[in-house]
């Protein structure tokens, strides 16, 4: 498992599933059961609702680039879903834990599940990743 975990693939892996945890959160949990961000973007202000959907549309992008650009080894790609994983354990997952919503604040048990979720996965990911790019790279010897 620990081989796993280290590896680009386990770390990629846990990328992966650190995003759609936080995809799920925000375009779920968030956007149906927190009426903070009804108001914040009131029907009426279309103009702020399509500057909100243009930056979440480039946060995503980003994030699905730097994914695809991690699993073929880049460290740039590493490094920015690295900072994109910690995002989503501390963001989405512990700060919302103390200080937005405490246990049982938003669509319980599903809600808790999908915060922990953020925490545990961000974190777990985070820690492959580091633990990768921390890594020595080898070189590659091509035969003449």
């Amino acid at each position: 498992m620990r081989n796993w975990l280290l590896s680009l693939n386990g770390a990629v892996t846990l990328a992966i599933v650190a995003f759609a945890t936080l995809i799920a959160r925000v375009t779920f949990l968030d956007a149906l059961y927190v009426p903070e961000f009804r108001v914040m973007f009131p029907e009426s202000q279309p103009a702020g609702i399509a500057l909100m959907i243009l930056i979440f549309m480039v946060f995503i992008g980003v994030w699905v680039w730097s994914l695809l650009a991690a699993s073929r080894g880049s460290r740039g790609g590493l490094t920015v879903v690295l900072l994109y994983s910690l995002f989503t354990a501390l963001g989405g997952g512990l700060i919302t834990l103390i200080a937005f919503c405490p246990i049982g604040c938003a669509a319980p048990p599903v809600g808790d599940a999908v915060v922990w979720a953020n925490l545990i996965v961000g974190l777990l990911a985070s820690v492959a990743l580091g633990f990768h790019l921390t890594r020595p790279q080898r070189k590659d010897i091509k035969a003449q």
